[in-house]
C-alpha cells in the first residue's frame, strides 16, 4: 500500500481492489475505477473540494472521468463538497429514495447517538445547532428504491442498509469488498457499531445482509476498514 500524507489530506492507494482513499475532513470518499472512468463513493465535506481537486491531478485523474457519484446517504460530511463536485464533473449523483428530499434540502437530521458522548453530540444538534448539519442542495440523477441498483458499466451492486439513516446504503464492488457509509463504524478495535443511529432493528438486518454478501473487507466512511471477522464478533456483541 501507498501512502501519501499532507497536511490536510491523506491519499491511500489499495493495490488488491485497485481504488483510490480520499480523506474529505474526518470522512472518507472512494474513488473506484473501472475501463477508464471512475466511481466517486460520497462527497465529503464542505471546503475541501479543492483538495480533491489537486488529489485528481496527482493522480493524473480528469474530473469528468467520474461518471457517477454515490451517496451512501446524505448527512453534511457525505453530501458538503458533492453540488461543487458535481458542477465540475458532471457525475450523474445516485441516492436512495428515502434520502432524495433530504439532498434537495440540503439538511438531513442527526441520528440518536449510541454512547454517551455521541448522544450529547446528537440532542445539540438537532436542537441547538441545526444549521451547522446544511449543505448546499442537489438535484439526484438516479433515485432507487429497495432492489438492489447496477450503475452500470460498472462491477458494483448497490443494496439498502438503513439503520444509520433510513436510506443509508452500501455499494458492493466486484463481488469482493463493500463500501458502507456509516452502517458501520472503523474508528474502535473490536467493535464497529455505529455511534449514530435512527433504528437498530433496521441496522441489525442490515448487518446481516452484509454479513451473507460474501465480502471479506467493509471500508466504513470514518476509520479503518473492518473485516468480517470484527463484523461478526460485533453483531454477537450487539444483536445476540
Amino acid at each position: 500500500m501507498r501512502i501519501i500524507a499532507e497536511k490536510e489530506r491523506k491519499i491511500m492507494v489499495e493495490p488488491r481492489h485497485e481504488f483510490l482513499t480520499f480523506r474529505s475532513g474526518m470522512t472518507h470518499i472512494y474513488l473506484l475505477p473501472y475501463d477508464d472512468n471512475f466511481l466517486l463513493v460520497d462527497a465529503g465535506v464542505r471546503k475541501k473540494e479543492a483538495a480533491f481537486f489537486s488529489f485528481l491531478t496527482k493522480q493524473n485523474i480528469v474530473p469528468d472521468r467520474i461518471r457517477f457519484i454515490f451517496l451512501t446517504h446524505t448527512h453534511y460530511d457525505h453530501t458538503g463538497g458533492l453540488s461543487l463536485i458535481k458542477e465540475v464533473s458532471h457525475a450523474r449523483v445516485i441516492v436512495h429514495e428515502k434520502e432524495a428530499d433530504y439532498l434537495r434540502k440540503g439538511m438531513t437530521p442527526v441520528p440518536k447517538g449510541t454512547r454517551a458522548s455521541t448522544k450529547v453530540v446528537s440532542f445539540l444538534g438537532r436542537y441547538f445547532f441545526k444549521k451547522m448539519g446544511n449543505y448546499t442542495p442537489v438535484e439526484p440523477d438516479i433515485i432507487w428504491n429497495d432492489e438492489p441498483y447496477h450503475p452500470d458499466p460498472f462491477p458494483a451492486t448497490i443494496i439498502h442498509t438503513p439503520g444509520h439513516t433510513m436510506g443509508s446504503s452500501s455499494l458492493i464492488w466486484k463481488d469482493a469488498v463493500a463500501f458502507v457509509g456509516d452502517t458501520l463504524f472503523g474508528l474502535e478495535k473490536e467493535d464497529c457499531y455505529p455511534w449514530f443511529i435512527t433504528d437498530e432493528e433496521s441496522l441489525k438486518k442490515s448487518w446481516e445482509k452484509l454479513l451473507n454478501t460474501g465480502c471479506e473487507q467493509f471500508y466504513p466512511a470514518h476509520g479503518r476498514p473492518v473485516s468480517i471477522k470484527l463484523l461478526e464478533s460485533s453483531y454477537q456483541k450487539h444483536f445476540k
